[in-house]
């Protein structure tokens, strides 16, 4: 049975879908593909520039600005050469 939680975005077998739905997962790939560039030369940035991307990118997924101390431990671990990955699945599982 398919239950609609809002317009636009409704509940079925225990996967979220809709056009809300599809959205946020589009912003969750693109912050995805925005953090594995990063993550392929972080030493072309300086640390400022580091920081700024990682913060779009998150701001982008988030749709708000992200705290600082995301940021900041996000570029630290890419500056370090710590692999973050960024896992989106298919589809929203229902929570």
């Amino acid at each position: 049975m398919m239950k609609s939680i809002e317009d636009g975005l409704y509940a079925h077998d225990r996967v979220v879908g809709g056009p809300l739905a599809e959205a946020a997962l589009r912003r969750a790939r693109e912050a995805g593909r925005r953090l594995d560039r990063l993550q392929q030369d972080p030493a072309a940035l300086t640390d400022a520039q580091l920081r700024d991307e990682v913060r779009r990118a998150l701001r982008h997924f988030m749709q708000r600005e992200p705290h600082m101390d995301q940021v900041a431990s996000l570029a630290q671990q890419i500056r370090t050469g710590t692999r973050c990955a960024w896992l989106v699945p298919e589809r929203l599982a229902l929570a």
